[in-house]
Parts: structure tokens; C-alpha cells; sequence
């Protein structure tokens, strides 16, 4: 068995997303990369930014689509309809300014095809970081972090009426609000709850986001947990009183990793294992100076109630085994 060591990026790979797809045998990554869209595919996890292909899938060009540039945190998910979508958000004016979401449509069944803009769902909110969620009837859910005036980065929840259409259902289902989530960003922003993502383990369904500044050394994991009886009801998972905040943080700074966050989660290839993708910085960072936030991988596990465990950043010295079931 082949060990491997964080990162699994030698460059700057911000807000990385990971999924293994079982009928084409490959891991595919998407990450935020200024201007454009790039998958990322290989056979296995621990080489998707070295040894595996690459191909650039959109271009921002402001004037044909209204997207100007910062894609940030795309992700990448089969819709209700069976077709790949990519869910992210860019900048909506030449200069820097307020971002949008927007989708990309796959044109054929092979992730590594043909893609085209799709359609910006949400035209008139300044919202990032859109992740989907699939209940067992089928209905979707979009959870996406919203600017709200006066408070900062919230996170929504939005039941979605098809892969590419939002529904009236829609609530804020955190805010934050603890001390390790409001450290103070070093540039005086407001407070940030941003990067969810689903995770379901038997009868529990988590949200981990993340808290913070991505800046900052303190960019950190928390969870949401839902506590209602139907996951495919638009109504309670649209309920704010349905969703409840855990007081500790998940995954915070350690052995040399800073800031780690804005994780996804995704299956190893015998689907026994599963894992979480997340970036994190190499150096102390006390300014808002841009740092580079590298792509590491890890396993995750759950406790004997089934809340997820993830322990402490592996480090980058660690020789980690990977995901159970890759070829040799």
C-alpha cells in the first residue's frame, strides 16, 4: 500500500472539492481558481493535483454570462434529474464587488465532457459557497452562505423545485455565535459562517461549515445538526427550529496546519471509508495578507451516537494510508 503525506496540492488550492464517482473509477476535485472552472480527475485520491488530468471547463467573460471572475468553492453533484452539475458563484462586476451564485450543466453522463453555463438561480442575493443535499424521496436542498447586511456570512438552507431552480422555501439556519467563531476577522469584518456541507450517518444529518475569517489561523469547522422526523420535507428542513448549532468546534489548528476549513466530504472507492477534503495554510498568518491554502485529505470517523470525529490536521509529515479500496 502506497502511504501519502499532506498536502496533496504542491500549490495554492483554496476551498478544494472531492468526490469519487463509482461508474467511471475516478476521483474528481474542483477548487477555487480565480477566473476559471478546472477538473481535476485521478485514480487516486492522493495524486489529483500531480498525477492525474486536468481540464479548464468555463471561463469567466463577464460581458456573455455576467460572471466577471472570483469563482470561488465549486462543487460538483448529480442533480434530481440524473444529469452532473456544478454549483459556485462569481463576481457580477468588472471590478471587485458583490458575487452571485451560478450553475454549469453537464452535457453528457462523463464528468470530464462538455459543460455550459447554466443559470445564476439567485440573481438578486450576494451569496458564496453553494452545497447540495439529497434526501431519500429525491427532493434537494441547497445550503449556501448569504451576506446579510449588519451581521455578515449566514447560512441559508433553500428547497430546491429542480437542480437549477430555487423554491419558496428558504430559512437562516445559523449565524455565528460562539467564541471560537467569532474571533475577530484582523480586517474588521463582520462575523462569518460560510463552506457547508452535508453529512449523513444513518438516522443523523450533519451540516459542517466553517467559522471565521479563511484568512485567519482560527478558520475553524462547526456543525449543525438537523432534529426533525422527514429529511425530504421542504417545510421542516426550512425550519430554523429544526436546526441546531453544537457548541464546540469539530476540527481547529494543529501540528503546523492553520486555518483549516471549508471541508467536503466524500466515499472511498468500496464506499467503507469516509473522508474529508479541506485546505489549510503552512504558516502562522496574523494579517490579512493572502496566504496560500493548500488541499489536504484525511479520514473521518463517528462516535459510538454516530457525531463525526475528525481529531486533529494529520500535519505534513504524516504518512497517511489512503482511501480503502484504490487500485495498487
Amino acid at each position: 500500500m502506497k502511504t501519502f503525506r499532506n498536502p496533496v496540492s504542491p500549490f495554492d488550492a483554496p476551498d478544494p472539492f472531492m468526490t469519487y464517482v463509482p461508474e467511471t473509477g475516478y476521483y474528481y476535485a474542483l477548487f477555487t481558481r480565480g477566473r476559471v472552472l478546472e477538473l481535476f480527475r485521478s485514480r487516486r485520491a492522493a495524486e489529483i493535483c500531480t498525477a492525474g488530468d486536468s481540464k479548464v471547463i468555463y471561463r469567466a467573460d463577464g460581458p456573455r454570462d455576467g460572471i466577471w471572475g472570483d469563482i470561488w468553492a465549486p462543487e460538483m453533484h448529480r442533480g434530481s434529474d440524473g444529469k452532473w452539475y456544478i454549483y459556485t458563484s462569481g463576481r457580477i462586476t468588472e471590478k471587485p464587488g458583490e458575487k452571485r451564485l451560478f450553475i454549469m450543466e453537464a452535457l453528457s453522463d462523463d464528468p470530464f465532457g462538455d459543460w455550459r453555463f447554466k443559470c445564476k438561480p439567485d440573481p438578486e442575493v450576494f451569496s458564496i459557497d453553494p452545497t447540495i443535499y439529497t434526501a431519500g424521496n429525491g427532493r434537494q436542498f441547497l445550503c449556501c452562505s448569504r451576506v446579510a447586511p449588519g451581521i455578515g456570512q449566514v447560512l441559508d438552507i433553500i428547497a430546491l423545485r429542480n437542480p437549477w431552480t430555487l423554491g419558496e422555501k428558504r430559512a437562516m439556519i445559523a449565524r455565528a455565535e460562539y467564541p471560537w467563531e467569532t474571533v475577530p476577522p484582523y480586517d474588521g469584518r463582520s462575523t462569518i459562517n460560510e463552506g457547508a456541507f452535508f453529512v449523513e450517518n444513518g438516522d443523523r444529518l450533519f451540516i459542517v461549515y466553517s467559522g471565521n475569517g479563511c484568512w485567519s489561523d482560527h478558520y475553524c469547522f462547526g456543525v449543525l445538526e438537523y432534529t426533525g422526523d422527514d429529511r425530504g420535507d421542504p417545510e421542516k428542513m426550512c425550519d430554523p427550529g429544526n436546526w441546531i448549532k453544537h457548541e464546540d468546534p469539530l476540527f481547529t489548528m494543529a501540528n503546523g496546519v492553520y486555518g483549516p476549513g471549508h471541508a467536503s466530504f466524500f466515499r472511498s472507492p468500496d464506499g467503507r471509508e469516509l473522508w474529508c477534503a479541506y485546505h489549510g495554510m503552512k504558516e502562522h498568518n496574523e494579517t490579512v495578507t493572502y496566504a496560500p491554502r493548500y488541499f489536504n485529505i484525511q479520514r473521518v470517523d463517528f462516535d459510538e451516537t454516530g457525531y463525526p470525529v475528525m481529531g486533529e490536521p494529520a500535519g505534513y509529515e504524516a504518512e497517511l494510508d489512503p482511501p480503502s479500496g484504490e487500485e495498487d
